[in-house]
């Protein structure tokens, strides 16, 4: 009985340290990286790595900046799921289309309404990506930021006119998934836009 009350016991420490570390953690302000990693072509592998020197190498080389990775990524969406804030910035300063979707569906403002990254959602929006571009579930880039809890995203998609009554496949709506989720912030922002559902 002994051996099993010591192995509950760190089973139950674990388990709080863990809580504990999750409830800090906070919002995510990151996408997880992919888990597995297929070779791909130099350019591909240095938006990965944040190699910028590369990079402008293979643009001169007559690499188009919208190359897509060997799962059908654009190198925009890849930049954003490594983490590579700068050189994201770059591609859109060099012209990459922000509305290119890889194959699950998603835009770079689709994973950046996951991951709150108000900074460089509104570079996106900047460079002419469209606030109501639906998503991999017909989600619009605003319900997703209202669900998680993305204030600061929230307030940047209602400034660049996003639609404020697009509901996803169940019926809801930023406003309705915000109150759900009891997001005060975001529900008297919405409200205050206009939101009436």
């Amino acid at each position: 009985m002994r051996q099993h009350g010591g192995v509950r016991q760190v089973f139950f420490a674990a388990l709080t340290l863990a809580a504990f570390i999750f409830a800090a953690s906070g919002p995510a302000e990151a996408i997880q990286r992919p888990s597995v990693v297929t070779p791909d072509t130099p350019y591909i592998e240095a938006v990965r790595k944040g190699d910028l020197d590369t990079i402008k190498a293979e643009l001169t080389r007559g690499t188009r900046i919208d190359t897509r990775d060997k799962l059908g990524r654009p190198a925009l969406v890849v930049a954003i799921l490594f983490g590579e804030r700068d050189v994201a910035h770059y591609l859109l300063e060099q012209g990459a289309r922000p509305d290119l979707k890889d194959k699950t569906g998603n835009s770079a403002l689709c994973y950046i309404a996951q991951s709150g990254n108000a900074v460089l959602g509104e570079a996106l929006l900047k460079a002419g990506a469209d606030p109501d571009r639906t998503c991999a579930e017909r989600e619009t880039p605003i319900i997703i930021a209202a669900r998680a809890g993305h204030e600061a995203l929230v307030d940047l998609l209602i400034e660049y006119k996003a639609d404020l009554e697009a509901s996803d496949l169940t019926g809801r709506t930023a406003l309705s998934l915000a109150r759900d989720r009891r997001h005060a912030g975001i529900v008297k922002a919405l409200e205050m836009a206009g939101a009436s559902y």
